[in-house]
């Protein structure tokens, strides 16, 4: 595998970041439309690797900022004129990761939100004997996870789209266009309310219209997760604890 020096260095920024305990194992998988397959390192031919971290999206032809405010997050349009009032995540939310992306695929860029809250079932479950259909979908401290997508829609910042308490939680949320179509895929670590999450599954969604479809599942004990632009896709870079 042939890269520039630079290239060197952001890969190994990239990998440090990942190995945050040791011992660990790297490797890399690649989605083409059917399964994640690992990469051997002699197959994983590197053209363009841009590292950042985005501060802002744009939509409606304005740019939206996020901040950290008490222990949750606020929202602004960041054109300080601009009459739109802020978004304040409740106070009951613990917002656990946010990032900027076009997951509902409408060709403008929205915030997807990973949020815990306390666990509400289902309104038509509320008076089921059983407790509902997802009444196991929380941990031991009644908090359920919840994926939850933020925009300027009318003039206002509002939720675009909210998910119902995920049936296990995920973590390390990653927007990308890994099979090469021009559409962002959510990438995820997937773990049990009662499990380790340091022992995760790398998982891939896709927005089918209406919510979130799973499209491959690769079980292991993964505890991080980073997208490398690799040529016309994405290649993602996963560390799994030994």
């Amino acid at each position: 595998m042939k890269a520039s020096n630079n290239v060197w260095r952001l890969i190994l920024l990239s990998l440090m970041a990942l190995a945050n305990i040791s011992p660990t194992l790297i490797s890399f998988w690649n989605y083409d439309g059917g399964e994640l397959k690992r990469l051997p390192m002699s197959e994983v031919t590197i053209t363009d690797i841009q590292l950042h971290k985005i501060q802002a999206a744009g939509r409606e032809g304005k740019v939206l900022c996020v901040g950290p405010e008490g222990g949750g997050v606020k929202v602004t349009v960041c054109d300080a004129d601009s009459g739109v009032p802020p978004w304040h995540s409740p106070p009951e939310w613990q917002v656990k990761e946010v990032i900027f992306s076009d997951l509902n695929r409408d060709g403008e860029e929205e915030l997807s939100l990973l949020v815990w809250r306390p666990f509400q079932p289902w309104p038509v479950d509320r008076f089921m004997p059983s407790g509902g259909r997802i009444s196991s979908f929380r941990d031991d401290q009644n908090m359920s996870c919840h994926l939850i997508l933020l925009g300027l829609t009318g003039g206002e910042i509002k939720e675009l789209w909210a998910g119902s308490s995920l049936s296990d939680p995920i973590s390390h949320i990653q927007a990308a266009d890994f099979d090469g179509d021009g559409l962002q895929e959510l990438a995820a670590l997937e773990y049990s309310y009662d499990a380790d999450p340091r022992k995760a599954s790398i998982t891939l969604w896709e927005w089918n219209g209406f919510c979130f479809s799973l499209l491959t599942r690769q079980d292991g004990g993964f505890s991080s997760l980073l997208p490398l632009p690799i040529g016309s896709g994405n290649v993602l870079i996963a560390n799994q604890d030994l």
